[in-house]
Order: structure tokens, then sequence, then C-alpha cells
């Protein structure tokens, strides 16, 4: 982000017009805020304390409430129902504190479901911008990936990964 900042100044001393300048800013300050929001999320969350006490929370509790489950067996005159109320009420305790620790770091991908998967997102975002760099300045040369040394896999890629591939015009509207 430094570099950014310096090459807006170089740019200010080139005679990029003041408004335009101050827009570079402010994308920046976006920017830089939603990067330390990511890194509140990544090393700020839940304390060890807090998450040990929810396991001791969940595994330690049944105990306390079984009589009330064994009133409830005599009270209905089947065991069958308590036992299922019990065996209910410890896995949704097991449930909420498994989605507590699957929810508290995002960028946990391989353990997780709904992770975020950084270096392939990066990845993908780097290929994007190279087909978009490639299709800006050079408008009319073939595509990297329509050649007939590219493997299938390359091919399809290329064609997953670009936005603007399929770009048809309707020019009877």
């Amino acid at each position: 982000m430094g570099r950014i900042t310096l090459y807006c100044e170089v740019l200010k001393r080139e005679g990029l017009p003041g408004n335009e300048a101050s827009r570079m800013r402010q994308w920046e300050r976006f920017t830089l805020e939603a990067l330390e929001g990511l890194r509140m999320v990544k090393f700020y969350r839940t304390p060890q304390a807090l998450r040990s006490l929810c396991r001791l929370f969940s595994v330690f509790l049944p105990p306390f409430y079984a009589p009330f489950y064994a009133q409830l067996a005599k009270d209905l005159n089947s065991l069958g129902t308590a036992i299922t109320f019990s065996v209910m009420t410890s896995l949704a305790l097991t449930a909420l504190f498994e989605s507590l620790t699957q929810m508290e770091d995002p960028f946990l991908s391989q353990q997780s479901l709904d992770g975020i998967d950084v270096p392939r997102e990066t990845q993908l975002i780097k290929h994007e911008l190279l087909l978009l760099r490639h299709k800006l300045f050079f408008p009319h040369a073939p595509s990297p990936y329509n050649h007939d040394d590219a493997t299938k896999q390359e091919q399809e890629t290329a064609i997953t990964a670009s936005p603007t591939t399929n770009t048809t015009t309707n020019d009877d509207e």
C-alpha cells in the first residue's frame, strides 16, 4: 500500500488533478480499512479462555441436568423419552460449540465448509487481472489459452476465470 501512495504522489507531481488524487487516496483508505477489519477477525477472535469455558460447559453440564430427565422419565413412565431428550440436549450443546469454532476463523478453508481459501482466491484474481491486462494492451492478439499448445485444463480455466469471455452484443435492441 505504501507503493500506491508513492505512485499517487508521483502522478500528482506529473499533473494529476487534485480531485482524482483525492479519489485514489480515498480508495486506498477504504482498502486499508477493509484489510484492518480482516486482520482484526483473524488475530482478535474469541479468547482461548472463553473457548475453554464453552468446551467445559458442554462436556460437564449434562450431569447437572440429569436429575430433571430422571424426574421426566418417572412422570411420563417412559425411560426412552427421557433418554431421547437428554441426548438431544447434549447434541444441541455440542453442535453450538462446534458451530462457534467453525465460524470463529473464516480463513481455515481446509477445516471448515465455508472457509475462505485466500491463496486460491488470490491466484484467481491474479489470473483474471493478467487476462484483462492482456486484453487491454493487446486487444487484437489471440488469447494466450486459445492455441494448439494449451492444455484442455488451461483453456477451461481461462474460460471459467475470465469474466469477459461471454460478451456478446445484441444490436437489435
